[in-house]
């Protein structure tokens, strides 16, 4: 026996006491006849049992019956050999640690009814770890089989073996078919599976994305919420993508999308799928980012204006009404001057007609005096209307109006900088679009941050998929048309919630909820790309 099931402890309840102890206690107190068959024992915080039904202990009260000594109990300890734990050969003796004890794993070897020797085993118990032939159980029903010494719930012992069958016979179906478009159909309605994940990772996602939006509303702690947001959606998503593409690249086609978080870390759980998102968007999309920067600077650069409005942008995080404060002192000079020139006109009007000069009704002889014609008034009210814009816009950010101007004029001052510069941002998009299913299947076999940041491991993995990933891509361009439309659909049906600074909350609740499923379907894409062509790619030896 090991050392570990030795200094098990152990409790003998007899004569309406509860005394602690060990097997080998229980062992010498059976054969001194301290300890009956009839005295419950129990291991640990199990269940009370008859002493003379747990099995290892089974031999001793044999033994005392036949006044014979039973073997002895050698305790021995296990070598670990390659991860596998053994024991080591007995030196004569029996070795009990090849019997199954009470809560322990049972010899499985020898299959044979705990009760009836010569009745092979069909059901193990789940507490005791007994196994019974199909007559020893209780039962209830046609699936619910109780253990005759504990009353706990057995297993059947083919139950197991019957799935691993079935299982192996699914992998090797689909093995033989190779990647499709029926895998395309699969992955549809592989996330209805598992319909409670799916609604929880769907709510989750949902509320990340609408959290995003809190950044419309300046402020360091809202900038923070919006950032903290993002880091949760997107380790969502990529956590799942992780998962489902290892799961699928090792044959495990019936596991769930969702990751498991018994052992819930932060690094492992939330800060390295973040990671690994990074580098998926830096790998593919790293060179078109760049481009954008680039440009960004150059018309930030050559353009005042729009410097302008970026320090305006970060100012109104600080203190809303700063950036329009240099806007609205220039203003105020020009009305001043309108006014000025209009109380000008109407002081020399009054003179002449005081004068005789004129008659009350003709016009004044305004020479040296500007005109405070229509276009003045016309003008001071287009003053009144941006100046009423402007304090608005800096209570509640920017209108989608003055966006849409603002993003019309960087569009261009990019134009302006001619054809070559659109080719070189419009390669570096394609290519984004081209590479970012391949740094998405490394992230997910590979769960590297180096291995997906490095573009000849993405580059290697397109070369041996070859043909499937033409077909990873179509699939990915279908799903990225459906939930175009999809975000299309619900704008057009709710853009009167349009509002400043948080945008259309419910379309982008629903898109959201759309969006995860979509990130579960081609999650499961890549899995199948990857489990179909699993002997290309080597992915394990």
């Amino acid at each position: 026996m090991d050392v570990e099931t030795n200094n098990e402890i152990w409790q003998v309840e007899s004569g309406g006491d509860v005394v602690e102890t060990n097997f080998d206690e229980m062992a010498a107190w059976i054969a001194s006849g301290s300890l009956l068959r009839i005295d419950r024992v129990r291991k640990g915080d199990l269940r009370w049992i008859e002493a003379g039904k747990v099995p290892s202990l089974v031999e001793f009260f044999n033994a005392k019956d036949a006044d014979a000594p039973a073997d002895p109990v050698i305790t021995t300890t296990h070598i670990e050999r390659l991860g596998v734990s053994e024991p080591p050969p007995s030196a004569g003796g029996q070795h009990v640690g090849v019997n199954p004890t009470f809560g322990t794993q049972p010899d499985t070897t020898a299959n044979v009814c705990s009760v009836h020797t010569d009745a092979p085993a069909a059901y193990c118990c789940e507490t005791c770890l007994s196994q019974f032939c199909k007559a020893c159980p209780t039962g209830y029903g046609s699936n619910v089989k109780i253990c005759p010494f504990c009353g706990a719930m057995c297993r059947s012992l083919a139950a197991p073996v019957k799935e691993r069958d079935q299982r192996e016979n699914r992998i090797n179906a689909a093995l033989q078919e190779g990647f499709g478009f029926a895998d395309f159909g699969r992955a549809l309605a592989f996330p209805f599976k598992f319909k409670a994940s799916l609604v929880m990772g769907a709510i989750m996602f949902m509320l990340f994305s609408i959290g995003q939006g809190v950044a419309g509303f300046g402020g360091v702690f809202m900038m923070f919420g919006a950032l903290i947001s993002f880091m949760m959606a997107n380790t969502l998503s990529f956590g799942i993508m992780a998962n489902t593409v290892e799961n699928f690249s090792q044959g495990k086609l019936d596991e769930n999308f969702m990751p498991s978080f018994d052992d819930f870390s932060i690094w492992d759980d939330v800060v390295h799928p973040f990671f690994l998102s990074i580098g998926v968007y830096l790998s593919s999309f790293g060179p078109f980012i760049a481009v954008v920067l680039v440009a960004v600077f150059l018309v930030v650069g050559s353009v005042n204006r729009e410097m302008n409005a970026a320090q305006s942008d970060a100012a109104r995080i600080v203190s809303p009404e700063l950036p329009y404060a240099a806007k609205a002192a220039n203003q105020s000079e020009q009305v001043r001057a309108m006014v000025n020139r209009t109380a000008e006109f109407q002081k020399r009007r009054v003179e002449q007609v005081e004068k005789g000069q004129i008659e009350p009704g003709q016009m004044p002889d305004m020479s040296g005096v500007a005109d405070p014609g229509e276009q003045d008034f016309d003008q001071l009210n287009k003053y009144i209307a941006e100046q009423k814009k402007a304090q608005l816009e800096s209570a509640v950010g920017k209108t989608p109006e003055t966006i849409a101007k603002e993003r019309e004029a960087m569009f261009k001052q990019v134009m302006g900088y001619g054809a070559l510069f659109l080719i070189i941002g419009g390669i570096s998009l394609l290519w984004g679009i081209f590479y970012f299913p391949a740094a998405c299947a490394v992230a997910g076999y590979t769960r590297s941050f180096m291995a997906t940041m490095n573009p000849t491991v993405g580059i290697d993995t397109i070369r041996r998929l070859g043909g499937s990933y033409i077909k990873v891509l179509l699939m990915t361009f279908v799903l990225m048309l459906a939930s175009g439309a999809v975000g299309a659909f619900f704008g057009a049906i709710f853009y009167q919630f349009d509002m400043p600074g948080v945008g259309n909350l419910p379309a982008k609740a629903l898109s959201s909820l759309f969006g995860f499923y979509i990130t579960v379907v081609f999650s499961c894409v890549l899995g199948y790309a990857l489990f179909k062509n699993s002997d290309k790619l080597k992915l394990f030896g």
